[in-house]
């Protein structure tokens, strides 16, 4: 904003060059098909391989409330980090695992830049709060050639499946202790905190 104001010399005053370097965009609850939005990311999972491709996937949130954002190739590589604003350039919505998903591949973009966002209600993802009252054994399940660990756990009257990587998070956390844990989801009835999610003793 501040190259457009030297640019004009005077001619533009601060709102007006606010709205030429953020033009009005969709907000999440709006987007469908192709779009582009600012968001904040919430959430950062790691990157993944997929076949001769790669995978990141966020969690991102603006005034109107939450979804995943599923970046797709290079963009997956992108130097990003929790709390950063960015701009999706060229994305698609779809209906994926998690229920409203915006996908960046090879067509599309992300930007980080410098505005405030808000955040809305997220109805996808949800805290919970409690006593660690037991830990279960780890699963593990083959997927094709690979493996996947399964670990359920009890807090309070909850039960929590956690994967993957997540079943660590637990290691050094007693039976007793109060916990927190961010961005768990809901399907088919169960509690599950995978990559995105985050586990704290409190």
């Amino acid at each position: 904003m501040d190259d457009l104001l030297k640019k004009f010399d005077g001619l533009l005053d601060e709102e007006a060059a606010r709205m030429l370097a953020f033009p009005t965009l969709p907000k999440i609850c709006e987007a469908e098909g192709s779009v582009g939005l600012y968001a904040r990311i919430l959430s950062l999972g790691k990157i993944k391989k997929v076949g001769k491709s790669f995978v990141r996937n966020a969690i991102i949130g603006d005034e109107t409330g939450c979804c995943v954002l599923a970046l797709w190739g290079e963009n997956a590589k992108m130097e990003l980090k929790e709390g950063c604003i960015i701009k999706i350039v060229n994305g698609y919505v779809k209906n994926g695992y998690y229920g409203k998903e915006i996908n960046v591949g090879e067509r599309g973009e992300i930007r980080r830049v410098r505005k405030k966002i808000s955040i809305g209600e997220c109805k996808n993802f949800f805290s919970i709060k409690g006593k660690l009252v037991k830990k279960m054994p780890t699963e593990v399940y083959l997927n094709g050639e690979h493996e996947r660990f399964f670990k359920r756990i009890q807090v309070d009257g909850h039960i929590i499946t956690l994967i993957d990587e997540k079943a660590k998070d637990v290691k050094d956390i007693e039976i007793g202790d109060e916990i927190e844990i961010k961005w768990a989801y809901s399907k088919n009835g169960k509690i599950y905190v995978d990559d995105l999610g985050k586990i704290m003793k409190k």
